[in-house]
């Protein structure tokens, strides 16, 4: 084992091991689990965790045969083994659950073992392979159904079923399952050249990860079957590896599903070092999760030698990154400032909410960061009093069991519309045929952490107000374009609030306000420009930028169909100095 590697492992396992707590064979937390099943009880017992700590233990020889094989067999009595069953092969996350509510426990219960099994495959005894191979007999079941028929826009979860049923079938030696999984993957492949990355998890940090261990296990596997499919694998790869190694360490802007919700700019991660970002003797200065270990494992082969020392990139710099068919993300990195923006979001139909899921409580499609500061990014708030909602979150746990934006199960379309150039960005936000209740509805830049006073400087170039944010060596300036609240017969621009509270402040469009009641609107429209300053900090710098920065924003009937005022064409055009200028039209009509 790669020494880097084994001292990660180390360290890790022992901060797990300080103060876990393992009831017949499984990990214990006093609180609730993630499941609406467990979301109101004390404490639960988990097997993805308790699957790592098993396998991890072994391996390092912290764990004696007898410990062990008690916490697989644990492992082992959560999983449905009757073939009648409709679940059959699946696991329950929690010992307390009755039935599956997340469906991506097999995968990440399975991930560690399979992990450890592939890179050091005589650790484990012949007892705990007895059980092991039961295990994986069964989920060769669940996973063949999985990729049969697979929501290819769910990329990080289809691709790991896709390479645990590789791993099960090299580990079964069952041909049949190979095939299944071979197919899986070239279906995957294709889908993914020919219209990206789904619903957009290639910009998100955290799935990544997940996408990146699923490569590895099935260009391991298919090295032995497969070569040319194992090789086109690898291209995928190398792709998420530049766009890591583009942000540089940093948090991306912008993200889909990040769960930054405390807009932190540098988050820990193994796949900064995978992609080169970092060298690997930084390594031994981080403790990491059990969770996060198996891609240290797989990729031990594959990391940069001790000595490694990062290019240094330049600045600024852009990266346009498709995410699906039309739909890209815009990154601009500065000296001291980054800005992103999604061209549309949702990516897709279909994603944004549900009463069970969705992506729009945990994307962030529009952001800007300071370094060493936070990632500051527009929020959609409601409060309908008797809940507040936002998307992004407040924070994971809540969110999760409450992830759509308002309570009625009939939704708006929630859109973000954006265009970017650089430092200089203008986004359209809406909400169209609201009919759902709200004491207010409002649009929202949040920024945490920030101290200092929100300036407002008037630009010469066009008799416009800016909030300007200060920071000791750079500047961000913020103002409304045109929108329209629950009152307005057409667009016009919208007064922007500024409220302080402890540890941050919003800056807010308030698109509805009163009382609580079913709302009956056509559309709500809220709309932003955001200009990065660099390198400039003093007044007089970021009054003489700003004063080279005019904003055209006209909203027009082209006659061509009808159209009620809330669905005329909305047109903006920023210019900045001698950039190219953003320009954005947003047609409430267009496809």
């Amino acid at each position: 084992m790669n020494y880097e590697i084994r001292q990660i492992l180390e360290k890790s396992y022992a901060a797990a091991s300080a103060d876990i707590v393992i009831e017949a064979g499984l990990v214990r937390y006093d609180r609730p689990g993630h499941t609406r099943q467990m979301a109101q009880l004390p404490y639960c017992h988990e097997a993805r965790y308790s699957a790592g700590y098993y396998a991890y233990g072994t391996l390092l020889g912290r764990l004696d045969e007898a410990a062990g094989l008690e916490m697989l067999e644990a492992i082992a009595a959560l999983q449905f083994t009757d073939p009648e069953h409709p679940d059959y092969g699946g696991f329950l996350w929690y010992r307390e659950e009755s039935v599956i509510q997340d469906s991506n426990a097999a995968f990440f219960i399975l991930m560690p073992l399979v992990a450890v099994r592939l890179t050091s495959p005589g650790v484990f005894p012949a007892s705990h392979l007895d059980i092991m191979q039961r295990m994986f007999r069964h989920a060769a079941a669940w996973f063949s159904r999985e990729c049969r028929s697979p929501e290819l826009f769910y990329p990080n979860k289809t691709m790991s079923d896709g390479a645990m049923l590789l791993a099960v079938a090299h580990f079964l030696g069952e041909p049949e399952y190979l095939r299944t999984a071979t197919a899986y993957f070239k279906r995957w492949e294709e889908y993914t050249v020919r219209r990206g990355w789904g619903w957009g998890e290639n910009i998100s940090l955290v799935y990544q990860g997940v996408m990146m261990n699923a490569l590895s296990i099935a260009r391991s596997v298919l090295q032995e079957h497969d070569r040319g499919l194992a090789g086109r694998l690898s291209v995928q790869m190398d792709a998420l590896k530049q766009l890591l190694l583009f942000h540089d360490g940093e948090e991306f802007v912008p993200s889909i599903r990040s769960y930054n919700f405390r807009g932190e700019t540098s988050r820990q991660s193994l796949l900064w070092t995978v992609a080169g970002v970092t060298g690997v003797s930084t390594l031994a200065e981080q403790t990491f999760s059990l969770n996060d270990l198996a891609g240290g494992l797989l990729f031990a082969a594959d990391l940069p030698p001790r000595e490694h020392a990062p290019a240094v990139l330049p600045v600024p710099r852009i990266r346009e990154e498709r995410i699906f068919d039309a739909s890209r993300a815009y990154t601009w990195i500065g000296q001291r400032t980054r800005l992103g923006s999604i061209n549309r979001f949702p990516v897709m139909p279909g994603s944004y909410q549900n009463p069970a899921w969705g992506l729009g409580w945990q994307s962030f499609p529009v952001s800007f960061s300071v370094r060493e500061q936070q990632v500051s990014y527009l929020r959609w708030y409601v409060d309908d009093s008797a809940a507040v909602r936002t998307h992004p979150a407040e924070e994971y746990r809540s969110a999760y069991l409450m992830p759509a934006l308002f309570s009625e199960p009939l939704y708006p379309e929630v859109e973000t519309r954006s265009a970017q150039q650089g430092n200089a960005l203008v986004v359209v936000r809406s909400m169209t045929r609201v009919h759902n209740r709200a004491a207010e509805i409002a649009d929202e830049w949040l920024i945490h952490r920030y101290d200092g006073e929100v300036e407002a400087v008037v630009n010469t170039a066009g008799d416009r107000e800016w909030l300007v944010l200060r920071y000791l060596d750079c500047a961000v300036a913020v103002t409304a374009l045109r929108g329209l609240d629950s009152k307005a017969e057409a667009h016009a621009v919208l007064p922007v609030t500024v409220v302080r509270e402890e540890g941050r402040i919003r800056l807010r469009q308030v698109l509805y306000s009163g009382s609580s009641k079913m709302l009956a609107l056509p559309r709500l429209e809220a709309g932003w420009a955001v200009v990065c300053l660099d390198e400039a900090a003093e007044p007089a710098d970021i009054q003489r930028l700003l004063d080279t920065v005019t904003i055209e924003d006209t909203v027009q009937d082209d006659r061509e169909v009808p159209r009620e005022p809330w669905a005329r064409i909305h047109s903006i055009r920023l210019t900045a100095g001698h950039q190219p200028p953003v320009q954005l039209t947003v047609d409430p009509y267009a496809l």
